[in-house]
């Protein structure tokens, strides 16, 4: 068999997410079936992440492995591949090259608004929430979250974990430009008055089921009074509640940003 690792950009707002499923267009059944035009034999891809419907990606790692050798660009993968989704490198790899596992971290970044009125232009990639929010208490709980922490409060049950730990090396909430975050890329417009949005900027060693959409949306309930700063502590590391506690944000704001991988 022969190994390549390939990255890929998309915008998933028309997908069920990265992983094959059987109902729903996915990234990766469209990814496949691109490749299986361009080589012969068969072809099975893996990825880094699963993402959730909805939910983009900047920079997305896949490891394919095929029978035949492959020798396209990443244009050629590009012309064949649907608009939503681009190559942007592919190499070989070892064979034992696992793009979930070797990773050293992850970093996503979720945009979000809080107006009262978007336009659609602004809802394909930046959640709007209307609430007018404490920005300070929600800087507060977010810088909270860095380290070593059991997330059993911020996460959706549903897949095999063996812990709930995790550790954050970044949690930042700040004011950007969206217009900046994304340089070269095809995919990600912003309208031109759309000049500046908020971004929680998160980084760790690995994320739980819908993670991240806990995180913004806990940080939204505290930064509109709906519980206390106290509570937020207490929900980070306590048992896990009862009953759930929020609903999770909205996808269409989540990008998967960067991983990064050892080096040799």
């Amino acid at each position: 068999m022969n190994y390549y690792r390939a990255t890929i950009q998309y915008d998933g707002t028309d997908y069920a997410g990265f992983q094959w499923q059987a109902t729903g267009a996915t990234i990766q059944d469209e990814l496949t079936q691109a490749i299986q035009k361009l080589v012969a034999g068969k072809v099975t891809t893996a990825g880094a992440s699963r993402t959730d419907s909805g939910v983009h990606a900047f920079e997305h790692v896949v490891k394919i492995t095929a029978e035949s050798v492959i020798a396209f660009s990443p244009a050629e993968l590009n012309r064949v591949l649907p608009a939503q989704i681009r190559c942007l490198e592919v190499g070989p790899c070892a064979g034992e090259f696992n793009p979930n596992t070797n990773t050293i971290s992850k970093e996503y970044r979720y945009l979000f608004t809080n107006k009262t009125h978007v336009s659609e232009g602004e809802r394909r990639f930046v959640a709007n929430v209307s609430h007018q929010f404490d920005f300070a208490v929600m800087k507060r709980c977010a810088h909270m979250m860095i380290g070593t922490h059991d997330f059993c409060n911020f996460y959706s049950m549903g897949s095999n974990v063996r812990t709930t730990i995790r550790e954050v090396f970044v949690c930042e909430l700040s004011t950007v430009d969206p217009h900046s975050l994304f340089p070269n890329s095809e995919l990600f417009k912003f309208p031109a008055e759309l000049t500046e949005c908020h971004q929680l900027k998160i980084v760790a060693n690995g994320f739980l089921k819908q993670m991240i959409r806990h995180t913004i949306r806990a940080l939204w309930m505290v930064g509109s009074g709906r519980i206390t700063e106290r509570e937020f502590a207490g929900y980070l590391n306590g048992p896990r509640a009862e009953r759930q506690l929020w609903k999770v944000a909205p996808p269409n704001g989540l990008f998967l940003y960067r991983i990064t991988y050892p080096t040799k």
